[in-house]
């Protein structure tokens, strides 16, 4: 260990020259340098605690050198991950008390060490090392908020990417006989996992599709952007809707090592023979509307989810979708909203909501609107778990 601590250059680490203000000739303010010359090298070996939670923080702060260590709870519940350049227990060395949360290392970790008694011996000798202390909380601090600020700035950027996928008017496809279709989607976060597309396959037959990734956030989102590019790259070599469906799920399926997957319900509306044929991949069942007769539940059989296991055999299905019917496509996010009573919005709840606005059936946008209005009525101010989307025609 003494001959690591003499051989590592420390001030090539950047969060520690941040922390400590190195110049470029190495000198730094003399608080600094007399807390960074009083630290010491320790190695924890993985799955040894660099500190316990409840035990006295005398061993004061450690600066992770090398290697990983992850932050428990009392139940060793995850609440952090460390890595090179972190700082772990800087309070210890002047706030009393016993230490809040273990830290453990995941890896063999090397640290700097300064001990309470240590810190406190060369404080009380020079009043400048509470200064760098200070310095060094405050830097910290203000690196984690310039962290959020850059995530938080990412991930509106990749939602701003991500809804650029998504279409966004549908008038060119309202010109189709009998067709008004609308859709939209409301991320539970900033990116989401749900999608929607529409796109004309030649001058008589339109595909529309609403899909649910597993998981959330980015992951989420790019697993989306593969399967919705893989979906209408195969529809447009005009293949049964079966056969895309097996195709995109042996696509998914390659490299998919964080084993997300995609609920999927595909269809395809041929509105010169009035057909549409189908294919559902793990998804919600649409709700049709007859002549205006009322919605209900379509009946159709369920196949695999898309990603999950290689080849896999789809079924197709068809219906008859005349002048007068709509459909409506959408993902548990509606069906799953939740109110502060822990009840859920249901396919009970969405067929009453559909019903209940019968007379705006041939208005997508309006119906969409106040299906919406209703989730969002329902939940009381609960937060969105789920991101929601809807996919609506009427012809």
């Amino acid at each position: 260990m003494d001959k690591y601590w003499k051989d590592f250059d420390w001030k090539e680490l950047k969060i520690i020259r941040d922390f400590f203000q190195i110049q470029e000739n190495g000198t730094m303010p003399e608080g600094s340098k007399l807390l960074l010359e009083a630290m010491k090298p320790v190695l924890i070996e993985a799955g040894q605690d660099i500190v316990s939670v409840g035990n006295s923080p005398e061993d004061g702060m450690y600066i992770i050198l090398e290697g990983r260590a992850n932050v428990l709870t009392a139940e060793n519940a995850l609440i952090n991950e460390l890595a090179e350049g972190d700082v772990v227990g800087e309070l210890a060395l002047i706030k009393d008390g016993v230490r809040k949360a273990t830290v453990r290392a995941v890896t063999p970790v090397v640290c700097a060490n300064i001990s309470r008694n240590l810190f406190l011996e060369i404080a009380d000798a020079n009043h400048r090392v509470y200064a760098a202390l200070l310095e060094l909380l405050y830097t910290k601090t203000t690196m984690m908020v310039t962290e959020r600020e850059r995530l938080k700035s990412e991930i509106e950027i990749a939602s701003r990417i991500q809804t650029g996928f998504l279409p966004k008017s549908f008038e060119r496809f309202c010109k189709l006989p009998h067709v008004q279709i609308t859709a939209r989607m409301k991320p539970a976060k900033g990116v989401g996992g749900d999608f929607y597309d529409v796109f004309l396959i030649d001058e008589s037959r339109l595909c529309f599709l609403v899909a649910d990734v597993s998981g959330k956030g980015v992951p989420a989102a790019l697993f989306m952007t593969l399967a919705k590019t893989h979906i209408k790259n195969y529809m447009m070599l005009d293949i049964p809707v079966a056969k895309v469906a097996e195709l995109v799920n042996n696509r998914l399926n390659e490299d998919n090592e964080e084993e997300l997957f995609v609920t999927a319900f595909i269809c395809l509306l041929d509105t010169g023979t009035n057909r549409l044929s189908f294919v559902n991949a793990g998804h919600n069942k649409p709700f049709i509307c007859r002549r205006g007769e009322g919605f209900s539940m379509l009946d159709c059989k369920v196949n695999f989810v898309l990603g999950m296991m290689e080849d896999v055999s789809y079924q197709e299905q068809s219906i008859d979708l005349l002048p007068g019917d709509c459909i409506c496509l959408y993902t548990d996010g509606v069906t799953e909203a939740f109110n502060p009573d822990g009840e859920m919005f249901s396919d009970q709840g969405m067929e009453n909501t559909l019903n209940h606005n019968i007379d705006k059936a041939f208005a997508p946008e309006v119906l969409i609107e106040e299906i919406y209005r209703e989730v969002a009525d329902f939940s009381r101010e609960e937060p969105q778990s789920d991101d929601i989307t809807v996919v609506y025609l009427a012809r």
